[in-house]
């Protein structure tokens, strides 16, 4: 079992990982926006920092993305348009199979990670929303 701090250098820096996140952001909101929308996304929260509590005093660092909303819902028959969109550009990005959080009439809601700790969350119901949590990272300045 590698300790906590080598097992961190063996990571993305926190800037590589949030670029790389970032761009599978825009490419899910474009995909999405092209097949089934227009969506009209919009920034609906800044990014943001979260504790790293798994590598408390390691100086990681976890980052809430800029998280994303459309102003429009995607329709139940485009539902799983969607969540197939999804599936394929987050596992582009080593995400796992997406589980499935709320699936009913006008309410969907799933959500993948990565095993690095990341987490997104994609759903819609009055609008769509999209937010993406990074696990735990070095800043590029304290790897080695």
């Amino acid at each position: 079992m590698l300790d906590p701090r080598s097992a961190l250098q063996q990571r993305p820096s926190i800037e590589q990982i949030s670029a790389q996140y970032a761009q599978m952001q825009q490419r899910l909101r474009d995909l999405l926006d092209h097949l089934v929308g227009p969506l009209k996304w919009a920034v609906s929260a800044p990014e943001s920092r979260v504790d790293c509590s798994e590598f408390a005093g390691a100086d990681a660092e976890s980052r809430v993305l800029e998280s994303w909303r459309g102003a429009q819902p995607i329709t139940d028959a485009d539902w799983p348009v969607a969540v197939s969109i999804v599936r394929s550009i987050t596992a582009e990005y080593g995400f796992g199979e997406p589980e499935i959080i709320i699936n009913r009439t006008r309410d969907h809601e799933i959500t993948g990670n990565d095993a690095y700790g990341a987490v997104y969350t994609f759903g819609t119901a009055g609008t769509t929303i999209l937010t993406l949590t990074t696990g735990c990272h070095l800043p590029s300045a304290l790897k080695s």
